[in-house]
Parts: C-alpha cells; sequence; structure tokens
C-alpha cells in the first residue's frame, strides 16, 4: 500500500556517484540491533498515504512487502508517540480514499507557517535517534531534495550517521537551531512533551559525531531562514555545476557567480525559458526524456527533475552542496531550506566527474534548446489559490466534540473573521467527504458536522478553494476539544472485525512480527486459526507478556473491552479467547495485590 510512497535518489552519501540508487525506506531502517528512539522529519509537502510508509521503516519487526492494513496499524500506532512530522500548512495533499489508519497520524503531522508573505517552510530533512540494547545512542542525518510525497522524480540525498560524542561540536550547531526552532514555527502549539523532546534532540545533537564518507575531508550545515541574517553558503569557485529544477535570475547569481572556467546549469526547460540571461561562461542543459527511457533502470521509475546540488571547484577542492535549496532568490531570502556541504578532493570528485557519461549526470543531459516564455494566466490564477489556501490553512481551527449516546455533533470555529476572497470555500471531514459546510466570509467560521459515529470523529477537515476550474484542497488538522478518550479503540475496533485480523493484531503487538498465524480457518469461523495459534503457546506468550511488558496488555484490554460489548464484537474474538483473557486479567489483579 506504500511501496509507492519511497523515492528513488542518488545517493551522493557512499560512493559520491549519482547513479548510485538508495530508497527512503532503507534510508530510514534502524541499524542492526536498534530500534527508534526519536525521529524529527521535514516535508514541504505532504501526503497522507506515503507519510503512512514512514513508521513501516522504524517497526521492529519486518511486516513483509506489502503489509496488510492491520500491519501498517500497529506500526503506525506504535511509533506515533515518537516521530514528529513539520511540513508547510496548506500542502498537505488530500488522498483518493481516506483510511481508518490515517488516525493514527494525527499526533505526528504539525503544520507550520510560512516564514512570511511570499516564503515557504521548504526543508526536507530528517534527524533520527537510535538506541541499541544496551542503551548506545546512534544518530542518523537524511538531507534530502524531495518531500514526503509519491512523486517520481530524480533526487539526491546524504545520509550522515554519528554517534554521541563527549564534547560540544561548533559545526552541529545549525542543525541544532534548526531543530530548535521547529516547535516555534506550528501553527498550534506542540503537545508540552512533544515539544520538550524535539528540544531535548536540539540539545542533544550537538554533541554528535559525525561518520563521513569515504573521500570527504569535511562537511558543514547550512540552516537557512531560521534567523533573519541566515549567512548564505559560500559557493565561490572557478568552476561550478548546479543542478536546480527551478531558476531564476537572482538566485542563479547567488549560487552561480562569474567562473574562470565556466559553469554547468541544469534545470527544468520551462523555468530556464523565463531567465533574462544566462551568463556567458554557462552551458546550460536539461534532463533527456529519451535517456530516462534508454535507462533500464529508470524506465518507469522516475521522470523529470527534483535533484538540488551545487558542486564547486576552489583552492583544490570540490564543494558539493545537497538540500532543498533552489536556485531561486527566495531560497535564500526567507524561504526555511537546509543544506549540507561536503568538501572532497577535486582530482577525483571534480564537476567533469559529476558530469561523467558512465557513472554521473551526463547519461541523463542533453543541450537545452531555447523557446520564447510564455505567460499562463492559470498558473498564475493557481499560486493565487495555494496562496490563499496556505492562509486559510494556517487560521486556528477547532473542533469540539459535542457528545451524546451514540452519535455526535463537530463544532468547527475559526477565532477570526475569513477573508472575504474566502467566498465559495468548501469545509469537509476527512472522514466524511462529501458531507460538506459552507462558511460564509468575512465572519469567524461556526459550523456543525451533525451526526458523526465515534470512529469518525477525526480533527482532519479538507479546505477546498475554486477558481472557475481550477480548485485546490489542503488536509488542515483542526485543534480537537473533548476528544472521546475511546475514540482511537473504536477506530482500531472497526478494523479489526474478523477473529483472523484480531490474530493478526494481538501477535503483533506482543511483538511476534511477520507473517499471518498459520492454519488460517477456511471456514471463517476463527476455529481452526485459534487451534493453531493456541498449540504454539498464545497463553504462554500472555504470561510473558504479563510479566514484562504489561503495558501492551494494557493496549489490548481496551481493545477486546470493546469488542465485548457487542455481539457483533465477540464474534470478532476467536473460539475460547474470552474465557483465556479472563484468566489474564485474574492473574493481573493478583499480581497488583501482591505487589
Amino acid at each position: 500500500m506504500c511501496s509507492d510512497s519511497w523515492a528513488t535518489f542518488w545517493r551522493v552519501s557512499t560512493m559520491l556517484a549519482p547513479d548510485s540508487r538508495a530508497i527512503l525506506h532503507d534510508l530510514l531502517k534502524p541499524p542492526p540491533g536498534s530500534a527508534l528512539a526519536h525521529g524529527v522529519g521535514t516535508t514541504f509537502t505532504v501526503d497522507l498515504a506515503s507519510a503512512l510508509g514512514v513508521p513501516l521503516s522504524f517497526a521492529s519487526r519486518d511486516l513483509g512487502g506489502s503489509p496488510d492494513p492491520i500491519g501498517v496499524m500497529e506500526a503506525v500506532r506504535s511509533t506515533s508517540d515518537r516521530v514528529d512530522v513539520f511540513y508547510q500548512a496548506g500542502h498537505a495533499a488530500v488522498p483518493a480514499q481516506a483510511s481508518d489508519i490515517l488516525a493514527f497520524l494525527e499526533p505526528v503531522l504539525h503544520p507550520v507557517r510560512a516564514p512570511r508573505p511570499g516564503r515557504l517552510f521548504h526543508p526536507k530533512v530528517w534527524l533520527l535517534k537510535f538506541l541499541d540494547v544496551e542503551g548506545a545512542v546512534a544518530y542518523r542525518l537524511l538531507c534530502l531534495t524531495r518531500n514526503l510525497t509519491s512523486a517520481h522524480a530524480w533526487d539526491a540525498v546524504v545520509s550522515l550517521d554519528g554517534h554521541e560524542g563527549s564534547r560540544i561540536d561548533a559545526a552541529n550547531q545549525p542543525l541544532s537551531d534548526f531543530v530548535a526552532a521547529l516547535p516555534g514555527l506550528c501553527t498550534t502549539p506542540l503537545a508540552h512533551a512533544r515539544r520538550e523532546r524535539v528540544l531535548g534532540l536540539a540539545r542533544e545533537v550537538r554533541r554528535a559525531v559525525w561518520e563521513r564518507p569515504e573521500g570527504v575531508k569535511a562537511h558543514a550545515f547550512h540552516a537557512l531562514g531560521i534567523t533573519p541574517r541566515t549567512p548564505v553558503p559560500d559557493y565561490s569557485g572557478y568552476r561550478r555545476l548546479v543542478v536546480s529544477p527551478f531558476v531564476d535570475d537572482r538566485g542563479l547569481a547567488i549560487v552561480s557567480p562569474s567562473s574562470r572556467n565556466g559553469a554547468i546549469l541544469v534545470a527544468r526547460p520551462e523555468h530556464l525559458d523565463r531567465l533574462d540571461r544566462v551568463p556567458d561562461d554557462t552551458e546550460v542543459k536539461v534532463v533527456s526524456v529519451l535517456a530516462e527511457l534508454e535507462d533500464d533502470r529508470a524506465a518507469g521509475e522516475l521522470g523529470g527533475l527534483h535533484a538540488k546540488m551545487v558542486v564547486v571547484e576552489r583552492n583544490r577542492l570540490t564543494h558539493l552542496f545537497v538540500g532543498s535549496a533552489n536556485a531561486t532568490h527566495a531560497a535564500f531570502d526567507g524561504n526555511v531550506e537546509f543544506v549540507v556541504e561536503l568538501v572532497l578532493g577535486a582530482a577525483r570528485h571534480s564537476v567533469d566527474a559529476f558530469l561523467s557519461l558512465d557513472t554521473g549526470l551526463g547519461v541523463l543531459l542533453e543541450d537545452y534548446a531555447p523557446k520564447t516564455a510564455v505567460d499562463d494566466p492559470e498558473q498564475e490564477r493557481r499560486f493565487i489559490l495555494q496562496d490563499r489556501l496556505r492562509q486559510l490553512a494556517e487560521k486556528s481551527w477547532t473542533l469540539e466534540v459535542i457528545n451524546s449516546p451514540l452519535l455526535h455533533d463537530l463544532r468547527l470555529r475559526t477565532g477570526t473573521a475569513l477573508p472575504a476572497w474566502a467566498d465559495g470555500l468548501v469545509i469537509e471531514l476527512l472522514s466524511r467527504r462529501g458531507n460538506a459546510v459552507r462558511p460564509a466570509s468575512g465572519l469567524p467560521c461556526d459550523e456543525v458536522f451533525s451526526s458523526v459515529d465515534l470512529a469518525d470523529i477525526t480533527p482532519f477537515i479538507v479546505l477546498t478553494l475554486r477558481d472557475g476550474q481550477l480548485t485546490e484542497a489542503s488536509v488542515v488538522p483542526a485543534s480537537l476539544i473533548g476528544d472521546p478518550e475511546d475514540r482511537l479503540d473504536a477506530v482500531l475496533a472497526r478494523q479489526v472485525d474478523t477473529p483472523e485480523k484480531f490474530l493478526r493484531f494481538l501477535l503483533l503487538l506482543l511483538g511476534l512480527g511477520g507473517e499471518p498465524a498459520p492454519g488460517a480457518d477456511e471456514a471463517g469461523d476463527g476455529s481452526a486459526t485459534w487451534a493453531v495459534t493456541a498449540s504454539q503457546g498464545l497463553f504462554e506468550l500472555l504470561a510473558r507478556a504479563l510479566a514484562d511488558q504489561p503495558r501492551t496488555l494494557d493496549d489490548l484490554d481496551r481493545i477486546v473491552s470493546r469488542l465485548l460489548r457487542t455481539d457483533a464484537g465477540r464474534a470478532v474474538l476467536p473460539r475460547g479467547f474470552e474465557a483465556l483473557w479472563g484468566n489474564v486479567q485474574q492473574a493481573r489483579e493478583q499480581l497488583g495485590a501482591a505487589t
């Protein structure tokens, strides 16, 4: 379900060759013998289906190549308190189908405000902390050029592994400052525990000691837009390669000042067409569609350019910059961006080496054929729609749950008036698309979603703006007031609706991982599955959990209690489980009394 969300990258962290491939799923995976302690990710845009794939990388057991919904749900549920993803408000893509599993992403996703009008939160960074069984700390930093989406494009990544050092390294300060700034950028305050954990990671990473890839002599981190006077990286040199899908004249002047030995610029042709002037010393290239189709590794996988790299030669060294910053003025004048700089020997890692026809970019490139840029009024209207959607997404939205015995009403409000241009705004619950409200512009929003089932209560709302035939939409998390304590248990129970699914969930919860329990009953009543699983010692496993990880049984107790409330729920429990569970609960009470 999530396989399409993992990007293929030019991995410049190991071989420093653009034809070295890496998959995001593998890059996020904990080292052998370690588990995720905390992960912080940033992205400009996010789609929720791709975000579901992140916890699968951190899962402590192999869920297989095509994990079932129960496995995905348990992976998300079990890691949601250790993962924080920050993204630009108004840029959460609306999924084609809203799965119940998305409810477990609610605490993970944090929209942030644009730094200022006309600028964006644009970094693509993952900072991960791992712990092994002895408590030793390991870090991983991924600096990407792509967002957390399922888009297929040519991208790049720098991956650095590290460990905990004994002293603060000043070179880590930009990374520390970047992570520490994230909670303050959010549209709504982070929960106290999450905020403190992010700030704690920011402090800890100052002591990180990074293992440089082979051939790397030095490294540096550049966090742009966090403070008003963030210094621009030093792009000076006598020869350079600039790879940037988006480019404008002022940005090009920053990343590619005069080059004694010439420069090569690789960008998307539609953006090259809009440049007023390309410097005389610059050779201009584009990614060849034909080259991609002839590359059997890329055919059907990748299309278009999204990588952002600058390679500069100076003082017999090559400085390689990889990160989120395009060669645009906005990237260096207000956008929040993050770039990693690696310093290499120029003899082996020259600009020409990166353009090699054998191992480099050269095989993918062709000469740029200039065309006259044509204004696109529709594109301008779309930019305006996107900007307005960001403004709406940054508002303080609240959803108050008005409880009732069976169904619930959700009251949607904003503290401030909607702009006059918001006339025609359509708002839906992500869990109940098609049941929309249309608040009046010029007034604070005060609308009600009526008769909502407990499992359909969600803070995720969908905002849709329209301009003629153009539409822009985003998922926006509202602050949920009066959130029922058992709401997520109801969501889980709705997914665990057969004896086989219940056993799958139970085995995952107990850490048995992997494949569904063998011996599934073809008749569908669960008796054969239960017999096989019982013969494998499930009672012993529950008893071990009782002694070693009682909190796991607390999770299981909530779902069992919910299933026992109805005849349909009881039918989900395998034959004989209710009696077994009663014995486990009795043992828990006796142990509690003994202590």
